[in-house]
């Protein structure tokens, strides 16, 4: 069932997202919001690098400040999610065979 041609493909499907996958710390998307009094940046293993709050925002209710945040960093994993699910497409392309493109 499981012979040594499986167990190959399967170590070049390893292979494959692993090298596609390792550019993912490198990759820096930002997320803002309030036109730009919030905003935080992700790398592609969705870590926050930075974040930036305007000091203007301290007049700013509670509630609000949690929107904005929470869509500043909406913002930054569609970004993440995204760009990973490029990553690991291109990874796996060279494992297609030709007329499964």
């Amino acid at each position: 069932m499981f012979g040594p041609e499986f167990l190959q493909q399967l170590n070049a499907l390893k292979n494959a997202t692993d090298s596609g996958m390792s550019r993912l710390p490198e990759i820096i998307v930002e997320g803002t919001a309030g036109n730009g009094l919030i905003r935080l940046k992700l790398d592609g293993t969705y870590r926050l690098k930075e974040l930036h709050i305007a000091t203007e925002l301290h007049l700013m209710e509670k509630d609000h400040l949690e929107d904005f945040l929470a869509l500043a960093l909406d913002q930054a994993i569609a970004q993440v999610t995204e760009i990973r699910e490029k990553e690991l497409m291109q990874s796996l392309a060279g494992l297609m065979p030709p007329n499964a493109k």
